[in-house]
């Protein structure tokens, strides 16, 4: 995917001739530069190279930008599920269903940190496309994404496969076209070269070069868009990283943990002394502690004055509340309740407090993501399923979907105790808590809680 990569952050501009996409499919992509400097931007902070790095004046980045990212897209994910049902179809998308949700985790932290992220089945496994890793072509009325270029690398990298998805005429039609890589001489880049018969690289010698497909309401995949306004480009198709909001916050956060940590590591006590004492010291043999150290040569050498003590004035205390204002603040400009994340003054950690029930603003932000990735994973599917049939990968069939996600605010010592009292009230049998809690197979739970029974039956001890 480096070619879209190159062409915002290196380029800007399509490169011309056959290299360049738009010549090769006669189209123009949507694009604005705006949205390029903040993609570059966002995925700079968010990878630990926010432009106030700066090691010469000890301002270094603890990356919160990809820690709130993580933690957002971890409440969003929370023991989702996904049953189909109802034919065998249903059983290979359940399949591929299973598969999407093992690698949706990590993947859903990128698309929070990038503000969005595409996937789609290729018809042996799901792509998953960061926004600035395909080219937009088309749009429509609501600015969902329904045309899209899309870069392939060969297996042995020497060759690239460009696909145009797009509808014309209520007809989806995809455009597969291959080139020969180049390394351009001037600064060593690769870039497409001339373009190849498809049939004459192993890997796509099957594959057509075009294929037009009726009866699809949508494209054949799913767009995971962080819900919310994008303030840098109305007009882009595009949403913003998780963080977006709030990057003079970040910035807050990393200078005044720097000062902070500078403080501390200055913060060892030091007596510095004349030469004179030095020069003694070393004439007769002598070894000075290490927290003794010279002045410099020809300030009082020879005056009692020039022995200095120095002891650091810590301010940790003032400047842990300084961050924690600045993290809660950040917090609630990136859709949590206030005070979710804290900087502990005892572990010198940032954590992420476990989210309650009354934190509205954080539940429903979520509720927002989890409605948002439900629709891109449901169109997702959707494409699946019409590949599945143009390429005859399952027989076909109907099929119904449910989805399910796990409570943000579930406390495990709360639940543990509410299902207790549930068997102490005989409203669920004891095995099914063995089950849930103790870890144990439904057989031994039951063999374990019928014994039970037995003993209570005729006591603990049986009359002689």
């Amino acid at each position: 995917m480096g070619f879209f990569k190159d062409l915002i952050r290196k380029v800007k501009t399509m490169i011309r001739g056959y290299q360049g996409i738009e010549d090769a499919f006669g189209v123009q992509c949507i694009k604005s530069d705006k949205m390029d400097d903040s993609l570059l931007l966002w995925d700079n902070i968010s990878t630990g190279k926010p432009p106030w790095k700066n090691a010469a004046d000890d301002i270094k980045t603890i990356n919160m930008a990809d820690f709130i990212a993580n933690t957002r897209a971890k409440l969003t994910a929370l023991d989702i599920g996904i049953a189909i049902s109802g034919s065998a179809r249903a059983d290979y998308l359940q399949g591929l269903a299973d598969e999407l949700l093992k690698l949706l985790p990590d993947k859903l932290a990128d698309a929070d940190r990038m503000g969005g992220i595409l996937f789609k089945f290729n018809g042996r496994s799901w792509d998953f496309l960061l926004p600035d890793e395909f080219g937009i072509t088309h749009v429509d009325d609501n600015g969902s994404i329904t045309g899209a270029v899309f870069a392939i690398q060969s297996k042995d990298t020497k060759y690239t496969r460009l696909e145009w998805h797009r509808f014309d005429s209520g007809i989806y039609i995809v455009t597969n076209k291959a080139f020969r890589n180049r390394v351009r001489q001037i600064d060593r880049q690769v870039v497409l070269g001339d373009p190849v018969p498809l049939s004459s690289v192993e890997d796509w010698q099957d594959m057509r070069d075009e294929v037009h497909i009726a009866n699809l309401e949508a494209p054949l995949w799913g767009f995971y868009r962080v819900p919310g306004s994008n303030i840098i480009d109305s007009n882009s198709p595009l949403g913003m990283p998780v963080y977006g909001r709030a990057i003079e916050e970040l910035k807050a956060v990393d200078i005044a943990i720097s000062r902070k940590d500078a403080e501390i590591e200055d913060s060892k006590h030091v007596t510095f002394v004349g030469q004179v004492v030095l020069r003694n010291a070393e004439k007769n043999g002598a070894t000075l502690p290490r927290w003794v150290q010279g002045l410099g040569i020809g300030v009082n050498d020879g005056d009692t004055s020039a022995i200095h003590e120095h002891s650091a004035t810590l301010l940790t205390e003032s400047r842990i509340k300084d961050i924690n204002f600045n993290l809660s603040l950040l917090g609630v400009k990136c859709g949590f309740s206030e005070g979710v994340f804290v900087l502990d003054g005892q572990s010198g950690m940032i954590t992420a407090t476990q989210v309650e029930a009354d934190d509205r603003d954080t539940v429903q932000t979520i509720k927002a993501d989890r409605d948002a990735l439900q629709a891109a994973i449901d169109r997702a599917l959707k494409g699946a399923d019409a590949l599945a049939s143009l390429l005859n990968l399952a027989p076909m069939g109907s099929y119904e979907v449910a989805y399910s996600f796990g409570d943000i605010t579930y406390n495990y010592e709360e639940d543990k105790a509410n299902w207790k009292s549930y068997v102490q009230n005989g409203w669920i049998p004891a095995w099914l808590y063995l089950v849930k809690f103790e870890k144990m197979s439904e057989e031994e739970a039951k063999r374990f809680t019928q014994a039970a029974e037995k003993i209570k039956a005729r006591g603990l001890f049986e009359e002689e």
